[in-house]
């Protein structure tokens, strides 16, 4: 008994020291990286002394005599901040996910290496100007001194994953003008690759009447933007992105922006606002910042992490932001290769293909050794996209020369529209509408980017053996649309078509957003005569969805002919009839708006498309039901597995009685428990959160917050399986020329990327509750906000 005794007291003994070591190792690995805020520090290379104030979100305003030292500790807080991010972003620029993640990601390594981004990076670098160069030097060394005085005690996915980081690099940074250029691109492929399945399905004369067209899509951009007529003579994988999406690295989506010229603002001055709509993760795609170097420079802003330059913000003089242009920079081709694959035909000649061999180093595995095939064009892809019969090859703008690091470099510093219009000439392929305002009354929009010149339409695969379907160039940066000070005294894009077809020689692309959010934008800037700032807070964070206005009046005028609903779908009537088209989390009829769309347009596809439906492009899915909705045409309404010829009003009370019966089976008949804001939840989900016992231990994810809007208003929630939010703004920014210290600002997790630190997900309540912090920029109101102050002193200076 006592030999018992004894053994039970080790037993206990030792489980008990197992897990106090493995608290204390938890606890080692959570707090290792706590970022210090406060506090001084001693930095080699640095000249002169450079101050850090943090205000009460974390943001650093950080202060320089000099552009060395200031980029030096940019690169230190950055990496200090989201190391672990920066070498995600940098691994999937490389297609290097594999080392850490396994062999789930051999594929989508092969895939982007496909890109051949550092390639691109290269040639950027070694054609960018010397004091940019010297800026992007120094942002590196601050970078690496991090990571040197890091040692061991890095942020917590390095020691969970058990690897370390590399010393970054120049083309590291360079590299995420590619991560963010194909980020861009990738749904012209996607659109192109369906479209390609689509005319395989039901021939081109068919598909071609369901493309994207602009006349479905209402006012452009550009509306009033005209070519002379000197101008018109010119005109004579696997899924990688969806590994990237669960990774929480995919980047742009869709924008908002817009700017009132003094004439509309209570101010008296330009107010601009934007908000990217980006996948929503923890931590999120940005990071704010504040650059001074007194006399010199003075701008604040958003970051990508990884790049010391301010992409979308405001100086003393001009504020800027951005949506996506939505231009087609991507061309398939099926070429014509010979039975072993090394040659392809171009105008009655044969080419060879060039391969490249490709060793992926996968944890815990062997290598793999993979091939890579390439044309004149790109990389032959057929195979990532699921395409076995057809040798496909891929034209993309992001292999081009483009100086984007160059242009935010030169945005930057600039000073009035002139310095704003040269500096977008850097920008080739990230390709955005750019909004802009100044402290002297003006305001403006002005595309930047690639827009390929073409022969052909560039949304169907091209025959690859003639070269009359290789790109002729890019539009002169000189003939893309504008608008600056325009008549109406407001400009607003929102993803929507550039200009009027008729306006402008050049094809631009296809796969534009809905008008919904655009419509309800410019609904918004035509209601008052003046605008103040609280009136810009209440326009970005808008629900009120036009999506649901058109089609719930389509609904309503068959249902008030109805006599035939039962109890349930008399209340589901009853509040649709009185709904003023608010997606509020508070009311049910939203879920019942989100359901019903899904299942009308099932209703009016599903049986004519078959096995192609379940995959079919959201896009062209949605300009169908857009085209059915504004009368404009009756395709595909009739459903063919029945007898009789079905009518739209038909489909549309057949969709009502099946979308209640979906949700009576969901959620019972209570709709108490259909509302909208309990189904439609925000959580800022790390990579490494879908381990559960990861987060519990880390707190890696970020709340589950009550939320309203969706993907077609103005505050956009976009949603995936279980309607759990994975796109939105990721950033809001509302800037007040008159005075730049009642500016206003949020994101939707926090600065820090580090769990343990305070500023992890600091903002998201906030954020989902529709709030905003001040954007201090003045040095009194900076050090007013102030709650940490860190110096970093020269080496051998510290005290």
């Amino acid at each position: 008994m006592k030999t018992f005794k004894t053994i039970i007291y080790i037993v206990i003994t030792v489980l008990l020291i197992t897990v106090i070591a493995g608290s204390l190792i938890v606890r080692d690995i959570k707090n290792g990286a706590k970022p210090v805020y406060q506090g001084e520090m001693a930095m080699p290379a640095l000249e002169k002394p450079v101050e850090i104030i943090r205000d009460q979100r974390g943001v650093p305003h950080i202060y320089a005599e000099n552009e060395n030292d200031l980029y030096l500790a940019v690169g230190y807080t950055i990496a200090q901040e989201r190391l672990w991010q920066m070498d995600l972003i940098r691994r999937a620029t490389t297609g290097r996910l594999s080392e850490i993640f396994g062999e789930d990601y051999i594929q989508t390594d092969l895939f982007l290496r496909s890109l051949r981004m550092t390639g691109k990076s290269k040639m950027v670098l070694r054609n960018t100007d010397p004091e940019i160069i010297n800026a992007i030097d120094h942002f590196v060394q601050g970078v690496n001194f991090y990571i040197k005085e890091a040692g061991k005690k890095l942020p917590p996915e390095f020691r969970i994953l058990g690897y370390e980081p590399e010393p970054w690099t120049a083309e590291n940074t360079a590299n995420i003008i590619g991560y963010m250029g194909w980020d861009l691109a990738g749904g012209s492929l996607a659109g192109d690759v369906f479209m390609y399945k689509l005319i395989d399905k039901i021939g081109k004369e068919a598909a071609t009447k369901l493309l994207p067209y602009h006349k479905y899509t209402g006012d452009p951009v550009y509306p009033d933007f005209k070519m002379d007529a000197a101008m018109e003579a010119a005109g004579s994988l696997a899924d990688a992105a969806g590994k990237l999406n669960d990774l929480g690295i995919s980047a742009f989506h869709g924008s908002n922006n817009w700017a009132v010229s003094g004439e509309l603002s209570e101010t008296g001055k330009p107010i601009l606002s934007n908000d990217m709509h980006l996948g929503l993760s923890s931590p999120g795609i940005w990071m704010q910042i504040h650059q001074v170097v007194p006399g010199k420079l003075n701008v604040t802003g958003v970051v990508v992490p990884g790049a010391p330059f301010i992409i979308a913000g405001h100086n003393e003089k001009i504020a800027w932001g951005m949506t996506n242009l939505m231009v087609d920079d991507v061309d398939l081709y099926l070429e014509q290769t010979n039975d072993k694959k090394t040659k392809y035909m171009v105008d009655g000649q044969w080419q060879d293909i060039m391969t490249v061999k490709e060793t992926i180093k996968v944890k815990k595995e062997d290598s793999v050794e993979k091939e890579l095939k390439y044309t004149h064009r790109g990389p032959i892809i057929s195979s990532f996209r699921d395409i076995e019969d057809a040798d496909i090859a891929m034209r993309w703008s992001g292999n081009d020369m483009s100086n984007e690091i160059a242009a935010v470099y030169k945005l930057n510093r600039a000073d009035n529209w002139t310095d704003f219009k040269e500096a977008l000439y850097g920008f080739n392929s990230i390709s955005q509408n750019f909004v802009y305002a100044d402290i002297e009354g003006n305001i403006g929009l002005q595309t930047g980017g690639g827009i390929p010149m073409r022969d052909a339409h560039g949304a169907f695969v091209h025959p690859g053996d003639s070269s009359r379907y290789d790109w002729k160039g890019y539009v002169p940066h000189e003939e893309l649309p504008y608008s600056y000070n325009p008549g109406n005294h407001f400009v607003s894009s929102a993803n929507n078509p550039t200009v009027f077809p008729d306006n402008y020689p050049y094809y631009v692309g296809t796969y534009f957003s809905m008008p919904y959010r655009i419509n309800r934008i410019r609904e918004m800037l035509t209601e008052k005569d003046s605008y103040s700032i609280g009136d810009f807070k209440r326009m970005i964070t808008d629900r009120r969805s036009d999506y649901a206005k058109k089609l719930g009046r389509l609904l309503l005028g068959v249902l008030h002919n109805t006599n035939d609903l039962n109890e349930l779908e008399k209340e589901v009537y009853d509040n649709l009839s009185v709904w003023d088209f608010n997606m509020s989390p508070d009311m049910f009829v939203p879920t019942f708006f989100e359901f019903y769309r899904d299942t009308f347009a099932s209703e009016l596809l599903k049986d004519d498309m078959g096995d192609l439906y379940p995959g079919f492009s959201s896009k062209v899915r949605d300009y169908y039901l857009l085209m059915i909705i504004n009368g404009e045409h009756k395709l595909y309404v009739d459903n063919i597995e029945t007898e009789e010829e079905e009518k739209l009003d038909d489909i549309l009370l057949s969709a009502y009685h099946k979308t209640i019966e979906r949700m009576r089976e969901q959620y019972t008949v209570d709709t108490d428990n259909w509302a909208w804001g309990d189904l439609h939840r925000f959580t800022a989900r790390h990579p490494l959160g879908r381990i559960s016992v990861l987060d519990r231990l880390f707190k890696l994810n970020v709340g589950s917050y009550r939320v309203g809007g969706s993907n077609h208003t103005v505050s956009p929630y976009s949603y995936g399986a279980n309607f759990e939010i994975d796109h939105g703004a990721s950033e809001r920014h509302i800037f007040n020329t008159a005075d730049w210290d009642e500016s206003y600002t949020v994101i939707p997790t926090g600065t820090s990327g580090v769990p343990a630190s305070e500023f992890y997900g600091s903002q998201t309540e906030t954020y989902c509750n529709d709030g905003f912090y001040k954007d201090h920029f003045s040095r009194e109101a900076v050090e007013e906000a102030g709650k940490y102050v860190l110096v970093f002193e020269p080496e051998g200076e510290e005290s």
